[in-house]
């Protein structure tokens, strides 16, 4: 039942001592510091310094990343598929980047290849624990016995279940990555205003409202948690911030007045996602007990 790996890219926050403990496999997206550098989003070994790579960004503005392409696909595959392994691989949503659409053409070769053997992908429509948390329960599942199909079908059958809510500091950094428009970007640095923001039910950054205040934008965001989290204490809640811990704490004990929540995975973002949402970023993710538009 368990002949099969789990993966996913770095874009999922899932840091090593998650990905070791689930037994999944991270690819990891490229970002490029303004000294001209290329970092990997993701070391197994190395214990990312997020305070340290926030304060750049501060100080430099956004940097340039770069999406997983087909051949580094094919080189994370093929191992597993010639060890006689199946692979069940969670991309980052297709809205905001080309990552799905590459990990797909490979695994469309290698099937080709490799009679036989699978290489499942699924288009989570989500980002950082978004996209993290499905592959946290293929895990799960995969330790019960379920198979490589009954976890995919699982996450198929449940993605637009998953709630994602965030702020940001300053919106010049998903503007400049593509995320938004210059005109959104724009009308969101006026009077204080923080945007709220969401991932659509394509996997696409839409605004889902504003306020003034820092403060009030994480009200309101667990006010979202509130109106849309069901009363399941097995859920896995989750928040990922841009080096701002007391922000995602505050929203923790939030959200904590609003359930009886055992727990909230509080994690940096990492440096992949971080480059597009920038320091002071907060993210919140959970299920709805149904699908969210």
């Amino acid at each position: 039942m368990d002949n099969f790996e789990i993966m996913t890219d770095s874009s999922s926050n899932l840091t090593p001592d998650l990905a070791r403990e689930g037994g999944i496999d991270i690819i990891p997206l490229m970002c490029y510091p303004q000294n001209g550098s290329e970092m990997p989003c993701y070391d197994q070994n190395t214990v990312f310094d997020g305070h340290a790579f926030y304060n750049d960004l501060r100080k430099t503005g956004p940097i340039k990343t770069s999406m997983i392409n087909a051949h580094q696909f094919t080189e994370a595959f093929e191992p597993i598929l010639k060890a006689g392994k199946d692979v069940l691989y969670f991309a980052m949503s297709s809205g905001i980047s080309g990552t799905c659409a590459a990990a797909m053409q490979a695994a469309a070769e290698l099937m080709k290849k490799y009679p036989g053997r699978v290489v499942r992908v699924i288009d989570t429509l989500a980002a950082s624990f978004g996209e993290g948390i499905f592959a946290m329960k293929a895990s799960l599942m995969r330790r019960a016995k379920s198979t490589l199909q009954a976890a995919g079908d699982w996450a198929e059958d449940n993605k637009r279940r998953m709630c994602q809510f965030f702020t940001v500091d300053d919106l010049s950094f998903l503007q400049k990555g593509g995320r938004i428009s210059a005109f959104t970007a724009k009308i969101g640095t006026l009077a204080n205003i923080k945007p709220l923001l969401r991932g659509d039910s394509e996997g696409r950054i839409v605004s889902c409202g504003k306020v003034i205040g820092r403060k009030k934008s994480l009200q309101a965001i667990a006010d979202l948690f509130d109106k849309h989290a069901g009363y399941d204490d097995n859920e896995t809640v989750a928040i990922a911030h841009g080096d701002c811990e007391d922000d995602a704490q505050y929203l923790a004990s939030l959200l904590k007045k609003k359930r009886s929540l055992k727990d909230v995975l509080i994690r940096c973002y990492e440096p992949g996602t971080g480059s597009h949402v920038g320091p002071g970023a907060v993210a919140l993710f959970f299920m709805s007990p149904q699908a969210v538009k």
